[in-house]
C-alpha cells in the first residue's frame, strides 16, 4: 500500500495528479489511501481519498503502507526517517503558487542523496522513476541495517528540532 499526504495547511493538487497519471499508466494495482487537506476535490476511482485523518488514522496508514509519497515538509521526511519508511517527495514550489516561498525546495536539495530511501523529485519524470523504484525496491534498499540507521538518524534531528517524543 502507498501513502500519500500533502498536509493539511495548503492543497497540492500537483502531485495528487501526477500519481493518478502514475497510477493510471504505471501497471501498479495495489492499494493507494490518499490524505488530501484543501486538495479536496481530487478523487480517483482506485485510491481511498480522505481530507482530514485523525492522527490515530494518520499514523494507522503510515504504519501499513510500504511507502510514502508525500510534499517535501520535515515532518513526513523525519517521519520516513524515524520509521524506516521509503518515502518519495516532491517539493511545494512558489512559483507554482503551491507554497508561501521555496523552502521545500531547499529542504529538498539538502537531503537529495543522504538518505537511500529517500527520494527528492524535481520534476514528472523524476517523480514516475521513483515511484516505479518505491514499487520495485532493489538490494540497495534493503541493507539490514539501512532502517536501524535512519531511525536512529530521524531521532537525532528530531531532539536537535525539538520535537521529542513525537509518535509522528
Amino acid at each position: 500500500m502507498i501513502f500519500i499526504t500533502v498536509g493539511t495547511q495548503l492543497p497540492f493538487d500537483r502531485l495528487l495528479e501526477t500519481f493518478a497519471e502514475w497510477r493510471d499508466t504505471s501497471g501498479y494495482i495495489g492499494e493507494v489511501v490518499a490524505q488530501v487537506g484543501e486538495s479536496s476535490e481530487f478523487t480517483h476511482p482506485h485510491m481511498k481519498v480522505f481530507k482530514t485523518l485523525s492522527s490515530d488514522e494518520y499514523y494507522q496508514w503510515f504504519c501499513q503502507a510500504q511507502g510514502i509519497v508525500s510534499h517535501a515538509g520535515m515532518g513526513s521526511i523525519l517521519s520516513c526517517l524515524d520509521h524506516g519508511k521509503r518515502g518519495v517527495f516532491l517539493p511545494r514550489q512558489y512559483a507554482l503558487a503551491e507554497h508561501r516561498n521555496d523552502h521545500q525546495l531547499d529542504t529538498a536539495k539538502a537531503f537529495t542523496g543522504r538518505f537511500p530511501t529517500l527520494s527528492f523529485c524535481s520534476n514528472k519524470q523524476a517523480f514516475f522513476t521513483a515511484l516505479d523504484e518505491l514499487i520495485n525496491p532493489d538490494a540497495a534498499y534493503q541493507l539490514s541495517g539501512q532502517k536501524s540507521q535512519n531511525n536512529e538518524l530521524g531521532r537525532h534531528i528530531a531532539e536537535h528540532l525539538g520535537i521529542k517524543g513525537r509518535k509522528l
